[in-house]
């Protein structure tokens, strides 16, 4: 912002100013981080065949999303232990929405475009209590999860199935 007696704001001050009058959370985003590289969004849909995964109980079940760079797969089609997301998302989700498909747009803010990015998606028991991103998180043993590569497609969106268990 301006303070008095000064002649011209700086640039990043100019671009603060602006997305706060937008109030746009995304326009905030791009505001705080100029200079640190993309900022990309990957929409992927997730859905699963329901009679793939435990019964929760009073657990509940969270549907965690991460993009990685394409090259931190491990062998395999997850991420190695030591791999950084670039972005992720979690929610609480029945099986139900599951069973319909579930759309969840992943925000990340790295030097991969999103084009170059892979999308890992699993869901487990438990509510979305892990640190409010998700970044740290990883499947659990039982987790159902399955990948897609985010490069552009002839969907709107990278469609994943969780098809597959971790031992």
């Amino acid at each position: 912002m301006r303070r008095t007696g000064d002649k011209k704001q700086s640039k990043a001050s100019v671009v603060m100013t602006t997305a706060a009058t937008g109030a746009s959370w995304m326009a905030l985003l791009a505001a705080t981080t100029i200079g640190i590289g993309n900022i990309q969004r990957v929409r992927a849909e997730v859905s699963a065949d329901i009679h793939n995964i435990d019964e929760a109980g009073n657990d509940g079940y969270r549907l965690i999303v991460q993009s990685y760079p394409r090259a931190s797969l491990a062998q395999g089609d997850l991420p190695g232990a030591k791999a950084r997301p670039l972005g992720a998302a979690q929610r609480a989700i029945t099986l139900e929405e599951l069973a319909h498909g579930v759309a969840v747009d992943v925000v990340g803010v790295g030097e991969t475009a999103a084009e170059d990015a892979v999308v890992v998606a699993w869901v487990e028991r438990g509510k979305p209590d892990l640190e409010f991103d998700a970044l740290g998180a990883r499947p659990t043993d039982g987790a159902v999860y399955g990948t897609a590569d985010a490069r552009a497609t002839d969907a709107p969106r990278a469609q994943i199935v969780l098809n597959r268990r971790r031992a």
